[in-house]
This record gives structure tokens, C-alpha cells and sequence, in this order.
């Protein structure tokens, strides 16, 4: 299978594209390490799981509402305009790190939040921008792309970032990473805007902008983000608490937890290339289906086995969580291009709505065991599936 025959290779002569992933890549090389593990474990070694379900959840209460406002700014403004100010208050969330990483307080909670949600409002530009830089048939290829840089970079991210922890004080790290942001900026000018900008003030371009949440009105989106919603809520109640577990559980060193989010990354790379053929062939819910049917036996596989167990099902999770890339391809192939930033930011508003009585309700089934903060999302997954068999079918009567 090569790259030529799944159409890759002609993506990779795009213009917007060649532009867009070295930028993209920068960007999660200088803040992978620590959106995956980093700030979960350092958060630990403050105040315990109890802080990191906190973190999770504020974080995702103030990351809510901010991608909905940069979808509409994006269509309003341009894709571009909002990526790059994403990056800018990623650098500064980056720098405040810095400032008050060296104290061991609480207040570190603060600048991780304001990360979090700056990177995540970036979201739906990016996809927006990728899927209206590439032809129709290959969309799915082209969000994985965006897959595959964010794979490759974090495994170079947990290798360099996580070789440096321990040696380097945690204030220096994280002004490093704010470095690379800034170097990514520049290589983010260098993208072609794929939307024109709206006539008129900023205002009344934003509220034009909005007006496109009434395509949340039709069956087939309202049941998709009803879809997104329970989804989203099951995989919050375990995902924070993955490094947590292994450092726990199986008494990780963090250094060793740096190793293995490296070679899991290979999987997630080899996925992400994959899920681009899966999703482009068989579709979007189909690609969606497949993967929740998946991941309830690795689920429970990785709450119960062996160390040797658990980490084939991690890696294995991490493989089939890149089919993802059908619900972005999904909202793109059926919105409007004026309107598809704000879709694609109410799906990461959404999605992080949805989380955040997540890791409450983990950090709840860790008192009772920390198996259970895995096991009760596998058994709560066939609900998501079942919604996914109702939209097809809905899709295929209408």
C-alpha cells in the first residue's frame, strides 16, 4: 500500500498543505508532551487524582464556549486569522507556566487551563481550512495528514521533552516549548486563507457568522452531535486518568510513561495513515462504529491485564482512536463552507462540555477502584453505537 495509491503523495503537493503541516507539526512538538502526560502528572504530584479531575473539568468548562466563538470568528474573519491567535495565547499560557511552575502551588491550574483551551480553539479552523484546501474525495486523507504530523511530532515531543524532564527545572521546559510555538507562527503566515473575509464591522460579521447555528436544527446534525455528546462524556471519564493509572498501578517511573507515549505515538502514527484509506472507503459513521465496537474489549483489557496486556491495548486504543478524523469529515462533507467553521466549533465546544462531568465521575470510580475508570466507559459505549445505527438509518430512509 503505498502512498501514491491512497492518494497521499498528491496531497503532499498542495500549496495550503506544504504550508500547513510543518507549522501544525512545530506547534504539537512544543506542547504534546504536555497535553498528553506532563501537566496530568505534575498536577498529580501537587494535589493528587483529585487535582487532576479538577483540572480536567475547569478546563473544560472554560474550553467550551471558546470554540464555538473561534468556528464563527472563522468564517468571519478567516481560518488563518484565528489559528494564529490561538498560537499567540498558547505562547503566553506557555510563559505564565513558566512564572508559576516554580512555587509547587495550585495556581498552576490557571495557565494549563488557558493552554488547554487555546490549543483546542484552534480545532476548528485548522480542520476548515484542511478540508476546503483539498478535493472531496480525499478529505479523509487529508484531516488524517493532520493526524499523522500531530502523531510524528508528539513521539519526538515525548522523546526530547521527556529525555529533558528531570535534568532541566520545569520553568525553563516550559519557556522552550513556548519557543517552538513562536517559531511555528511563522510558518503558519505562510498559509493561503481558503474563506473570504465578511463585509462589514467586526461585529456584524461575527453575528452573520452565528446565524449558521440554526443548521443544528436538521435531524441528521442535531442526532450526530447527540451522538458526539454521549461519546465524548464516556471517553472523558478515563482519558485523564490513563498516566495516572500507569504510574500507579504499575509504579512507572515518568520517565518510563515519556518511553511508552513514544511508542504508542507509532501507533497512533500508523493509524492516522490508515484511517485516511478506512475513512474515505467506507465512510463516516461506518469508520465511527467500527471504532467504538473496538475499543470496549481493549477497554476492559487494559483495566484487568497484565502490564504486558494493558500496554498492547493502549497502543492498540491509540491506533483506532485516530478513525475519529470521520466526525470532522463528517460535519464538513455536510455544511456550507460559510458556516463550517462555527459547525466544527460547536462540535469542540461541544466536546468539551461533555467532558467535564467526565472526570468528575473518574475520579469518583478511582476511590471505588481504578479499574473501574475504565471498565464502566466499556460498558457504557453500545449506547453511542446504538445512536450510530439510528442516524444511518435515518440518513438512509431520508
Amino acid at each position: 500500500m503505498s502512498l501514491q495509491s491512497l492518494g497521499y503523495r498528491a496531497l503532499l503537493k498542495n500549496g495550503n498543505v506544504k504550508a500547513l503541516l510543518p507549522a501544525y507539526s512545530l506547534n504539537i512538538f512544543a506542547v504534546s508532551y504536555l497535553i498528553g502526560y506532563y501537566l496530568n502528572i505534575t498536577l498529580a504530584s501537587i494535589g493528587g487524582p483529585a487535582l487532576v479531575g479538577l483540572f480536567a473539568t475547569v478546563s473544560n468548562v472554560f474550553a467550551g464556549f471558546l470554540p464555538l466563538v473561534a468556528g464563527a470568528f472563522a468564517d468571519s474573519h478567516g481560518r488563518r486569522y484565528v489559528i494564529l491567535a490561538s498560537a499567540v495565547f498558547e505562547v503566553l499560557a506557555l510563559l505564565s507556566l513558566a512564572l508559576v511552575s516554580g512555587s509547587g502551588g495550585r495556581l498552576i491550574v490557571l495557565p494549563a487551563v488557558m493552554l488547554s483551551a487555546s490549543f483546542t480553539a484552534s480545532s476548528p479552523a485548522l480542520f476548515s481550512l484542511m478540508g476546503e484546501s483539498v478535493p472531496q474525495d480525499g478529505m479523509g486523507k487529508g484531516m488524517s495528514l493532520l493526524l499523522m504530523a500531530s502523531s510524528a511530532s508528539g513521539i519526538l515531543s515525548y522523546i526530547v521533552f521527556g529525555s529533558m524532564i528531570g535534568r532541566i527545572s520545569n520553568p525553563h521546559l516550559f519557556a522552550l516549548s513556548a519557543l517552538f510555538v513562536l517559531i511555528s507562527i511563522l510558518f503558519y503566515l505562510r498559509v493561503s486563507e481558503t474563506v473570504e473575509r465578511r463585509a462589514g464591522r467586526t461585529f456584524e460579521r461575527f453575528r452573520e457568522a452565528l446565524e449558521g447555528v440554526t443548521l443544528l436544527k436538521e435531524p441528521p446534525l442535531k442526532l450526530f452531535m447527540a451522538y458526539l455528546c454521549f461519546e465524548l462524556f464516556v471517553s472523558s471519564i478515563a482519558s485523564p486518568f490513563v498516566p495516572v493509572f500507569l504510574q500507579k498501578v504499575y509504579s512507572l517511573s515518568v520517565s518510563q510513561i515519556s518511553w511508552l507515549y513514544s511508542a504508542i505515538g507509532f501507533a497512533t502514527l500508523m493509524g492516522a495513515f490508515i484511517a485516511g484509506y478506512v475513512v474515505d472507503r467506507i465512510g463516516s459513521l461506518n469508520s465511527l462504529m467500527l471504532k467504538d465496537s473496538l475499543s470496549i474489549p481493549l477497554l476492559v483489557l487494559f483495566a484487568l491485564a497484565p502490564f504486558s496486556g494493558a500496554f498492547l491495548s493502549l497502543a492498540v486504543l491509540a491506533f483506532i482512536e485516530q478513525l475519529n478524523v470521520a466526525s470532522n469529515r463528517y460535519v464538513v462533507e455536510n455544511t456550507k463552507r460559510e458556516h463550517r467553521g462555527l459547525i466544527l466549533g460547536f462540535k469542540s465546544s461541544l466536546a468539551k462540555l461533555s467532558a467535564v462531568p467526565g472526570p468528575v465521575v473518574g475520579t469518583f470510580l478511582w476511590g471505588i477502584g481504578p479499574g473501574a475508570a475504565f471498565i464502566v466507559p466499556a460498558l457504557l459505549t453500545p449506547i453511542g453505537i446504538g445512536l450510530l445505527f439510528l442516524l444511518r438509518s435515518a440518513q438512509k430512509g431520508g
